[in-house]
């Protein structure tokens, strides 16, 4: 009996993903320095906001500004390249 292949993603869905992850980093380069920062240490290298407050040291308040003004800046540019 002929073995199935398990469920692969497609060629246009890698392309898609590889797209979108280029936006990502295209606008997170366009973030001042302490924003993009804080989203590296949070999304990229898993980072609680205490963690990144202690690696950065700033408060944690402080990474919770960051990282909304960061992430609206970068839904905005996403949005707009849409």
């Amino acid at each position: 009996m002929p073995q199935l292949m398990p469920d692969m993603p497609s060629a246009e869905q890698g392309a898609m993903a590889l797209l979108e992850r280029s936006a990502v980093i295209a606008a997170l380069h366009g973030l001042p320095a302490r924003q993009r920062e804080v989203l590296v240490l949070r999304y990229y290298a898993d980072l609680s906001e205490a963690q990144i407050a202690s690696a950065l040291g700033i408060s944690r308040g402080t990474v919770k500004s960051h990282a909304a003004r960061a992430m609206t800046a970068l839904r905005e540019v996403l949005e707009r390249e849409a």
